[in-house]
């Protein structure tokens, strides 16, 4: 039996055989790689998982620092552990595999492709090691090593949309997330070289909250909504679904985050205001979007990657107004950064990263190490790679750890963060250990 590989996502909704059906989704989508190797997607999606795990060792530990200053040192370098290391490293994995199928079309300058991955992990590693001991040199090197790896990435896969035969979407999404992308880098390096040269003074906080802006909502938001029209749909077996909101909210994202940053940079709260609220409206108006896509599914049993993106969107929709309000309140207070840092990073993005990861990662190893198998011998089916009682107890953990640690920043209590951060830092490593154990399989003899 051959590997499907459609010419439409409308095609990744047909079953191919008994034995390429996973738990909560079919495999036709996915398993046509259009000429892209293992090698590419998994090594970031592998690392990305595995940064996630550190990140929850080290909360307990660095988080009462966050609870006095969130910029020590070591509080910044566990930040963009989180940001560069976990999502961005996850989304650059998945999107290498993924944007060739949802615009139907191959990856392209595949040539350079084979240094993206040590050009970005190792800007990260040396760009965490220069928070982590304060040395703007370190901070330089690293932030240009990622500025590198962030162009060949936006080169291939703004290539590859050029070639897109086809427009969902998912596409208009990533097109603006990868140009918000490059913004985020820039101002990213430039605060590195004022951190050697200090030529913004009083414009540096301005520029933070542009970056903070630009990363969370313009880069990681963005693609996270954007491909959640592809992976909702095609994971829940959705039918029937309009896109007509889904483009009204694009529109409305984008003008809420030009607004927003531009109020900033002008440093005009009624720009800061109505650009926030329009952001609100836009989140919320996702959150509507994405109950009505569950309501659309055929596959009523909904599994742990449905659970994870739901407690995602809450996250999503609790937060965005709360930011807004301590944004416009002026409240200054590092416990409420934390909290919303951790709704943000940790309860939106990430944990839409990791539920999405429990399908990609199989797909991927399955097609690799048992699609040229089908029919010749029997092989596991792609839910069997998975343990899914380790998935649903890691949920619980995430979902039992987050809230407890972002009331206990909230109310300043050090004891019961810690308590609430190691829960949530066991179900990430219960997460990561899960993800890079299905690896196991292709090295397996069967």
């Amino acid at each position: 039996m051959s590997q499907a590989r459609p010419t439409h996502l409308s095609s990744s909704f047909k079953e191919p055989g008994p034995t390429i059906t996973m738990s909560g989704g079919p495999s036709g989508a996915l398993a046509g790689r259009r000429n892209v190797p293992l090698r590419l997607p998994l090594p970031f999606l592998l690392t990305g998982v595995c940064a996630a795990a550190l990140f929850g060792l080290l909360l307990p530990w660095i988080g009462p620092e966050a609870l006095q200053a969130p910029g020590f040192p070591h509080v910044l370098a566990l930040v963009h552990l989180v940001t560069l290391g976990w999502l961005t490293m996850t989304i650059m994995g998945a999107s290498l595999q993924l944007v060739p199928v949802i615009a139907v079309t191959t990856l392209r300058t595949t040539r350079f492709t084979g240094w993206h991955y040590p050009l970005f992990a190792g800007g990260v590693l040396i760009l965490l090691s220069g928070f982590w001991w304060m040395q703007t040199t370190l901070l330089i090197a690293g932030g240009t090593l990622i500025a590198l790896a962030v162009v060949q990435y936006v080169v291939t896969l703004g290539m590859t949309l050029k070639h897109a035969t086809a427009q969902p979407l998912t596409v208009r999404f990533l097109v603006a997330s990868l140009c918000f992308l490059c913004l985020v880098i820039s101002l990213g390096l430039t605060a590195a070289l004022d951190f050697r040269f200090g030529f913004l003074d009083a414009g540096l906080d301005r520029l933070l909250l542009i970056h903070l802006t630009l990363g969370i909502v313009g880069w990681l938001t963005n693609l996270v909504i954007g491909v959640s029209y592809t992976l909702v749909r095609l994971f829940a077996l959705v039918h029937g679904h309009d896109e007509r909101p889904g483009k009204r909210i694009f529109l409305l994202l984008q003008a809420g985050i030009l607004a927003l940053a531009s109020g900033f940079l002008c440093s005009w709260y009624p720009l800061v205001l109505a650009g926030g609220v329009v952001l609100v409206g836009a989140c919320w108006l996702f959150a509507l979007d994405y109950a009505r896509m569950l309501r659309l599914r055929r596959r009523k049993r909904l599994d742990v990657t449905h659970y994870h993106g739901i407690a995602a969107v809450v996250y999503l929709a609790l937060v965005m107004p709360a930011g807004l309000a301590a944004v416009l309140l002026e409240v200054g207070q590092p416990a409420v950064f934390v909290a919303l840092g951790l709704a943000a990073l940790v309860g939106w993005i990430g944990q839409s990263a990791i539920g999405y990861l429990y399908k990609i990662v199989p797909f991927l190893v399955w097609n690799e190490r048992y699609g040229p198998l089908v029919g010749r011998q029997k092989v596991p089916l792609m839910r069997d790679m998975l343990s899914e009682r380790v998935a649903w107890v890691s949920l619980g953990c995430i979902n039992f750890g987050l809230p407890v640690s972002i009331f206990a920043a909230l109310l300043g209590l050090v004891i019961p963060f810690q308590i609430g951060s190691s829960l949530l830092g066991a179900g990430l490593l219960l997460a990561a250990i899960n993800i890079v154990s299905i690896v196991r399989h292709l090295n397996h003899s069967g």
